[in-house]
């Protein structure tokens, strides 16, 4: 689990294929190690989604 995690902080994302869902016109799902949300933009290549907060972050109360 670990090692995973380190992979993930270098950008080696594993998809879980239990948790992959169509969404929209694409495939979603989560890393096996972090959970972040991953969406397939080729076949077999998958690309981190950029999630926005809402401006609700620590950033906008300052």
């Amino acid at each position: 689990m670990k090692l995973g995690l380190i992979g993930c902080a270098i950008g080696r994302h594993r998809v879980d294929p239990a948790k992959v869902r169509h969404a929209h016109g694409v495939h979603a799902g989560r890393c096996r190690c972090c959970s972040a949300p991953l969406e397939e933009v080729t076949p077999d290549v998958w690309q981190k989604l950029q999630v926005r907060d809402a401006g609700l972050g620590p950033r906008s109360f300052g």
